[in-house]
């Protein structure tokens, strides 16, 4: 007899139990339908009308969106800053005037015209240092070979001599024509072509 209530008393403890489990997934999910009808509902009510014509809809989106905002040290240089300095910019013009047939770069970095010798990490530290530099004018054919880098003379101080002087040496390394023009005292228009070593062009037929 005790045995038989016992048993009893298990399987009551089971049913109720299984009971109170399924109780509570009903209420899950009862509430998980509650919350997706409501979502559904906000999302109906924010959308425009079916019949709004796509330039609407488009209008509607960016008004809704918040205006970017631009950064004012970005915009200060797009709009203020000169690519060129004055003194850089006549150099240009007197080589592009002189030159014609041949490409002018402005402030390219020494480690786009020179290579770094070695392998490995004395390879990385060379390019690291012929990074810090630019050329201030690189001239080429039309087949894009260099033909000379050209420096404008400045002001002179120890640290501006030791600069000049670890460019000249890159470039002699490299093989490249190294000219240095006075911005002072700039050469005519008809002298650049053999300052820069570079031949006349040839007479047009005809």
């Amino acid at each position: 007899m005790l045995w038989y209530l016992l048993g009893a008393a298990l399987a009551g403890m089971v049913a109720a139990a299984i009971w109170d489990v399924r109780r509570q997934a009903r209420e899950r999910a009862a509430a998980s339908k509650a919350r997706f009808e409501q979502l559904f509902k906000e999302q109906v009510s924010a959308a425009p009308p079916p019949d709004s014509p796509p330039a609407a809809l488009t209008a509607a989106a960016a008004a809704a969106r918040p205006a970017p905002q631009a950064s004012p040290a970005v915009a200060a240089v797009a709009a203020g800053d000169r690519f060129l300095g004055q003194a850089e910019t006549v150099i240009y013009g007197l080589l592009k005037t002189g030159m014609p047939d041949h490409e002018v770069f402005a402030n390219v970095m020494l480690a786009s015209v020179v290579s770094a010798s070695g392998n490995g990490y004395q390879r990385e530290q060379q390019n690291r240092r012929l990074s810090q530099y630019q050329i201030d004018f690189v001239v080429c054919d039309r087949d894009m070979r260099i033909v000379a880098a050209v420096e404008i003379e400045t002001a002179s101080g120890a640290d501006a001599i030791g600069v000049r002087r670890f460019k000249a040496d890159c470039l002699k390394a490299a093989g490249i024509r190294l000219v240095r023009i006075h911005a002072a005292s700039p050469p005519r228009g008809d002298e650049i072509r053999a300052l820069v070593g570079v031949d006349l062009p040839p007479p047009s037929a005809g």
